[in-house]
């Protein structure tokens, strides 16, 4: 350090008292009684005109006279006599405290407004009678021995020479530099008498009592002295050397740590701006440096405190801490000691050494900014890792080898040595210099082979002595908490690298070895742990502090950190695997401890959960190394010839995966664990395919041996089932071997399912098995421990939906059987739970395992060809539609018997979406447009192009299509459109009809003919050979006339009774009314105009009969048939009981809409519109290094050759690219795009509402409930803008009808899921995420939307490393709910995986939103209600009797 070859300015006291020989002579030549009685009458008669006098800096009153004293040689007499009254014992405190009074009123001579009563030869020279004044106030400070009682009186006046002594330094303006530095002295005088001695008791030491009060004003003190006389050398080092012999007092480390705190507060302030973000001292606690002190001075004061301590390592060798002559008088003196370094009080050096590094650490969490929380991230403009590891790196890295090999031996304590300790890396010889000069390796602050010297005594006898007499029996165990600090610091300076930088080869080798070191340490048995540690962890301090501070070792681009993993694999195991120490499940998650590495026993649950989720964050970050680098040979840090080839570690990696997950009970943790095991598990698929493709001369067995990652006994973890079986053998009371399934209702067994740790799977290759691994851990904890936690449930379900999207080699159905069985028992027992048990995130969890089913269907749609499969799936479909299954236990319940009353609505429609799944044939999708669309896209105006109407030759709108078409409703829920004109079929006319049928899933198109035979043999019959017409026959026979006899002659001649005129005569009936009347006469006319109609066909038929006989010929072919009532007919709807209502105010069966009303069309265009399947985009930014405006980040991606080759990589694994103008599916705002094409990748790019010159954010639009890739809304772009507000019209309308809110068509889509790309990692906290949300507006939102505090977005950042891997993170605005994965915040994944993982996050994100949003609907409802709001608008209001007649009625008519 500076100024070490300087001299030191403590010198004994009897030399530096200037009158001790004026002083002496009162105490030599004169008894004590005269001289106590000389100076207590002296002292009291000054003291006594003091009384009245006012306050200490504020003017004398008026009545008052001034001091007697008027020259010199009065003051040569009297100040020695007060002086010598300041030696006094403590029996005399008011001689004491009137000598005090005294010297304290002369001191306001330095005031602005001096008391009346300081003599004029003061006022006249005050600096040279306050060097006496300050001299004499040592003898205040005197240890003077005594009880408690006596202590704190003298404690007293302590304080008020102390209050007096900052208020003139505070205040003086006429203080020479001879006064300051007198000032410095007497504080470092009574600062080394009342510390430098070992301490005792705390009532009978007065140095404990004043320790912390006499320290302040010594640094504030020489804060002020600094910026008005800067202390010359020969002062700074009297600090130093006086600092180094006091810091056995715990007041020393925490007055340092905060001078030092609020001195680099100052510092960052002008160093990088006031916006710079730490958790140093600020506002008050800034008071104690001067605000006139310039930045200059700051820095230089601040570096020097900063090595006042020395070399704080120090602290944790008591040998050299007592290495002192207070220390060595105290043994000289003391029976009990027999080495200084055996005093009681070096047993709080422990806990010092601790406060040390904690202000050290604090000091470099500072530098390098932003929170303290062991997931930081990189602060825009911080200091660099080599900067701060050049001031702070010797100590931290001396103290995380503490107890080492590598930890130096304790050396004596000189001067020269102590002051060298610290500046030697910073020296010509530190690593700035050594580094660049032949690559030499710089001075090394470790010693190998340190001798551990052990103290002289070791009895038992003192570890059972109470804790404040007990000699001091120090080991490097007992300051593993200091240690574990400095490497809880080390960690985040060196996980704060930003991208690009480079840290020094030297630092980077010696923070392995510590950390390494770190890692092994070992566990202290129970009995020697400090007090402080928490005996339920499982591994040591500082093994903990490297976990939960060096979560981001992996996740920075650090050379040479996969050396770590060897030495960290076992720390992890003893973590994630410890079952004997589980927290209480009732405590709640708590944030991973910033402040201490050590884990203290008051929250020892709370820091065991946090150490749990720092080693799983850790875990994830190391899983994809071993294929990463596949064939990369390691050698371990520190162990000789030791080696390892990085893909052994990977069975070891799954099988602690697999564990962990086993035994982890809290849901976070159990989330951050389903997102890696989804890693693994399509990452060794991926790389399967891969190699396999890549790999000609492929054989599998080979691939056994060296990719199966449970090979041999390891996989003996898993399961006992084996892959073939369907269902679970279980033993039941007589040892029988039964098949089990989970029971309709009450919570499951644990017999039913076998403990995942007894699974046995047999590897077939590295796809397979753990596809089939996964299944069964997630279904079996799923079923069994799961099932309560909302959180936990939707993450398990979302990994099964991962799982059924992968199809690796060599998969067995019956595997995917099982899962979708175990899916359905999962809903059941959900569905059975009492009613309490029902709630909101209950129902979320049921819709999400509905959700998850339709999935597994999606993939593998050869499940519906089993009977059992589909058997099971129609039973759980059941359930959810009606609430109660028709065969429960035993018993038959007829379906016209069940009331339905399912668990919720939400329930119910997620039930109905998966039995349109299962009935809509899965995997049919229309071979237009594959998968962009499950509906057909034949419309009105399409069919009635290609059908026989002659009229149509403008062209076709929909609004003259729709008069040719009639439309009726059928269950208030499909709307049917039926056109009765024949499509062009001029060769083979037959009755037609052509159905477009519009209801909840979507728009199908069917055309039906009427056939007397089948198809392919009625096309026979036009080739058979005409057999003519049969020749005429020319004799006609002999015509009678006859009249035909209605009755018997007999009749007429039969009389007439009266029985006979019981029947009235037609003519008196006729004429009994007007109104029969009236009828008799129309009747008689038509009977004359069919009798003259009749007539004159006669007389047509003899003229024809003169003419000569026509032969007759058949009639045209028909070419138009009324078809609708013939079909309506065949499916049941045109009985009476179809077209009456139920109820009051419900709707028949089949209801004919007015298709000429006004507003028709544009409501059948919006109904179109509305999407049949969920719709979800993301948006995608591509983030240069250093970018913050919206305006720079659009105009990245104008062109592919401006963005990162990865960055189009990964858009194509979100989907594929598709033109706007003719995709069929959901494309986002179709109105306002623009493409920009590349070679290879198209990009969606969204008109910006910001002003910039070229448009740039990429829109990807992601299907939300289908397992094909790709958009999914119904093809009609010009109802995207219309059919939104027509939409929200909609839904204010029926809002109070379904779930109370309004916004419903909008819910969700408020929404946003951004994907960025970084260039540079810290730029993450500077994304301008407000400025870019109008360019994420997709026409679906709600009014009002981006007003919103705060916003629901949720941001997935990522972010390339040098290695080829990318790091994640996760940012949600909202509910927890939202946070989805499989993606989670600090992994690492591999490039192959990226897309894929991103995609399905962005899904999850968005359907989690859905399920949390209460006023969300569905797309089948949202069609559903479109479809009754046209019944309520355009139905025809008729009789049966006039819904029959106008089934005749042509529709143009």
């Amino acid at each position: 350090m500076m100024y070490s070859e300087w001299s030191s300015d403590i010198m004994p006291q009897q030399g530096w008292l200037g009158d001790e020989a004026a002083i002496s002579a009162f105490k030599t030549v004169l008894p004590w009684k005269v001289s106590r009685d000389f100076v207590a009458g002296t002292a009291k008669h000054l003291a006594g005109g003091l009384s009245g006098l006012s306050k200490p800096g504020s003017a004398a009153t008026t009545n008052l006279h001034p001091s007697a004293i008027t020259h010199d040689k009065q003051l040569n007499i009297i100040m020695p006599a007060l002086g010598y009254g300041l030696s006094f014992p403590l029996s005399e405190l008011d001689v004491l405290r009137d000598c005090v009074s005294v010297y304290c009123d002369w001191l306001t001579a330095f005031l602005p407004n001096p008391k009346a009563c300081v003599p004029q030869p003061i006022i006249d020279d005050p600096n040279h009678y306050a060097a006496i004044i300050i001299s004499h106030f040592y003898y205040v400070f005197v240890p003077r021995g005594g009880e408690g009682a006596e202590v704190n009186k003298q404690a007293v006046l302590c304080h008020r020479v102390l209050r007096m002594l900052q208020t003139v330094a505070q205040s003086s303006t006429s203080m020479s530099e001879e006064t300051w530095h007198t000032l410095l002295l007497f504080l470092l005088h009574i600062n080394s008498a009342l510390l430098a001695p070992p301490s005792t008791k705390a009532r009978d030491d007065a140095g404990e009592q004043l320790c912390e009060r006499v320290l302040s004003v010594l640094f504030e003190t020489w804060l002020l002295a600094c910026d008005k006389c800067f202390p010359p050398p020969p002062l700074w080092t009297a600090l130093r050397q006086g600092c180094t012999e006091w810091r056995h007092r715990r007041g020393l480390v925490q007055q340092w740590g905060r001078v030092c705190s609020a001195l680099t507060a100052k510092l960052l302030l002008f160093m990088y701006g006031p916006h710079y973000t730490h958790r140093l001292a600020g506002g008050d606690e800034l008071n104690v440096i001067p605000a006139t002190m310039t930045n200059d001075c700051v820095a230089q004061v601040w570096f020097r405190l900063l090595h006042v301590l020395g070399n704080p390592v120090e602290l944790s060798k008591h040998q050299v801490i007592s290495k002192t002559p207070a220390f060595l008088k105290f043994a000289i003196s003391s029976e009990a000691v027999v080495e200084p370094c055996q005093h009681p009080c070096l047993n709080a050096l422990p806990q010092i050494f601790l406060a040390a590094i904690k202000v050290i650490a604090s000091l470099a969490d500072a530098f390098i900014g932003g929170e303290e929380d062991g997931s930081r991230g990189a602060v825009a403009g911080k200091a660099k890792v080599n900067s701060v590891l050049h001031l702070f790196g010797p100590w931290l890295f001396e103290a995380a080898l503490i107890g080492t090999d590598l930890s130096p031996s304790p050396a004596p304590h000189t001067k020269s040595e102590t002051a060298s300790s610290v500046s030697g890396v910073l020296s010509a010889g530190g690593p700035t210099s050594t580094a660049g000069a032949g690559g030499r390796r710089p001075t090394s602050v470790y010693s190998l082979g340190g001798d551990h010297r052990k103290s002289v005594v070791e009895t038992s006898t003192f570890h059972t002595a109470a804790p404040g007499e007990r000699l001091a029996v120090l080991t490097p165990a007992d300051f593993e908490a200091g240690r574990a600090e400095a490497l809880a610091a080390l960690c985040r300076i060196v996980s704060s690298v930003t991208t690009g930088e480079e840290v020094l080869p030297v630092y980077l080798s010696r923070f392995f070895i510590a950390v390494r070191e770190g890692l092994r340490s070992p566990l202290p048995p129970p009995h020697k742990r400090p007090p402080t540690a928490n005996k339920a962890v499982p591994c040591s301090e500082s093994a903990a502090a490297i976990l939960l501070h060096g979560c981001d070792l992996f996740r920075v681009d650090l050379e040479g950190a996969i050396t770590l993993v060897p030495a960290l694999l076992p720390v992890l195991t003893a973590v994630l695997v410890d079952r004997t120490a589980r927290p209480d499940k009732k405590h709640s998650e708590a944030g991973s401890s910033t402040t201490s590495s050590s884990i203290s026993s008051e929250a020892g649950n709370d820091q065991y959960l946090a150490l749990r989720r720092a080693a799983t964050n850790m875990l994830l970050s190391i899983l994809p190394l071993p294929l990463h680098f596949q064939e990369l040979t390691i050698k371990e840090v520190g162990v000789a010839g030791e080696r390892h080839k990085l893909s052994q570690f990977r069975p070891q990696l799954l099988n602690l995966l697999s564990t962990a997950l086993q035994s982890e009970t809290q849901p976070s943790t159990i989330h951050t664990l389903l997102g890696g095991l989804m890693f693994c598990v399509q990452d060794a698929s991926l790389w399967e395919a891969m190699d396999s493709v890549s790999q000609h001369n492929y054989s599998l067995s080979e691939g056994r041996d060296t990719h199966t990652p449970l090979g041999g006994e390891s996989v003996s973890s898993l399961c006992g089932v084996t892959v073939g079986e369907l269902s679970i053998p279980t033993e039941d009371a007589s040892g029988r071997s039964e098949s089990s399934s989970l029971p309709p209702s009450g919570p499951p067994s644990s017999t039913l399912l076998p403990p995942v740790s007894q699974l046995v799977v047999s590897p077939s290759d590295c796809g397979s098995t753990l596809v089939l691994r996964s299944i069964y851990l997630v279904c079996h904890n799923l079923i069994l421990s799961w099932r309560t936690d909302v959180n936990v449930s939707l993450a398990g379900l979302e990994l099964l939906a991962g799982l059924a999207r992968l199809h690796p080699p060599h998969q067995d159905w019956l595997e995917s059987k099982r899962a979708v069985k175990w899916l359905c028992d999962y809903i059941v027992y959900q569905c059975s739970r009492p009613p309490p048990a029902h709630s909101k995130d209950l129902h979320s969890t049921i819709v999400a395992a509905f959700q998850t089913c339709s999935v597994w269907l999606l993939s593998h749609p050869s499940l519906l060809l089993d009977q059992d499969c589909l058997a099971t799936l129609l039973e759980v479909i059941e359930l959810g539609i009606s609430g109660a299954k028709s065969q429960n236990k035993g018993q038959v319940i007829l379906k016209h018997e069940k009331t339905l009353k399912p668990a919720s609505l939400r329930v119910r429609d997620a039930a109905e979406a998966l039995l349109s799944c299962v009935l809509s044939q899965v995997g049919r999708l229309p071979a237009s447009c594959g998968v962009e669309l499950v509906s057909s896209q034949l419309d009105e105006c399409t069919l009635l192009q290609h059908c026989n109407v002659s009229t149509l030759h403008d062209p076709v709108t929909l609004l003259t299509a729709t008069q040719h078409f009639r439309y009726y409703v059928s269950q208030n829920s499909t709307l049917l459109a039926l056109l009765e004109q024949p499509l062009g079929n001029h060769q083979d006319p037959q009755p037609s009809v052509t159905a477009i049928i519009r209801g909840p899933f979507g728009r199908s198109v069917w055309s039906l003919q009427l056939r007397h035979l089948p198809r392919h043999r009625s096309a026979l019959s036009h080739h058979t050979n005409n057999p003519g017409r049969p020749l005429p026959l020319n004799e006609c026979g002999v015509r009678h006339n006859v009249r035909p006899q209605f009755f018997p002659d007999s009749v007429d001649r039969i009389p007439q009774c009266k029985a006979d005129k019981s029947i009235p005569s037609l003519e008196s009936v006729i004429h009994a009314t007007e109104k029969s009347s009236d009828d008799h006469d129309k009747l008689l006319q038509i009977l004359e105009h069919q009798i003259a109609f009749e007539e004159q066909l006669e007389k047509k038929a003899a003229a024809r009969e003169s003419e000569g006989e026509e032969e007759c010929s058949a009639p045209p072919v028909c070419q138009e048939f009324q078809t609708a009532r013939l079909l309506l007919t065949h499916l049941g709807l045109l009985s009476v009981d179809s077209l009456q209502c139920v109820g009051e105010g419900t709707v028949p069966d089949l209801v004919e809409l007015d298709s000429t009303q006004t507003g028709f069309v544009k409501d059948l265009e919006a109904l179109d519109a509305t999407n049949n399947r969920s719709v979800d985009t993301v948006h995608v930014f591509y983030v240069a290094a250093g970018q913050t405006s919206p305006h720079q980040i659009l105009g990245n991606v104008v062109s592919a050759s401006s963005v990162s080759s990865h960055f189009l990589e990964l858009l194509g694994g979100l989907g594929w690219p598709v033109s706007v103008a003719s995709h069929a599916g959901w494309s986002g705002r179709s109105k306002a795009v623009q493409h920009l094409y590349s070679q290879q990748h198209s990009l969606l790019v969204p008109a910006p509402h910001i002003t910039a010159p070229v448009s740039a954010s990429d829109g990807v639009s992601l299907e939300g409930d289908s397992a094909s890739a790709g958009s999914d809304s119904l093809g009609a772009a010009a109802g995207d803008g219309d059919a939104t507000s027509s939409f929200s019209s909609h839904t204010s309308q029926l809002s109070s009808r379904r779930f109370g809110r309004q916004h419903t068509a909008a819910a969700g889509h408020d929404h946003k899921v951004l994907v960025v790309w970084l260039e540079n990692y810290s730029d993450w906290t500077n994304f301008p995420t407000t400025a870019l949300l109008p360019e994420c507006a997709t026409g679906l939102e709600y009014p009002g939307w981006r007003d919103r505090d705060p916003p629901l977005v949720s941001l997935i950042f990522l972010h390339p490393l040098e290695n080829g891997l990318f790091r994640v993170k996760l940012q949600s605005f909202g509910n927890k709910l939202m946070v989805a994965g499989p993606l989670v915040s600090g992994q690492v994944v591999s490039r192959r995986v990226l897309g894929s993982l991103v995609r399905q996050t962005a899904l999850n994100m968005a359907r989690r939103r859905r399920l949390d949003c209460d006023s969300h609907q569905p797309p089948h409802v949202r069609r559903k209600l479109r479809i009754q709001e046209m019944v309520q608008k355009y139905r025809f209001d008729m009789t049966e009797p006039e819904f029959y007649s106008h089934l005749f009625t042509s529709p143009l008519c």
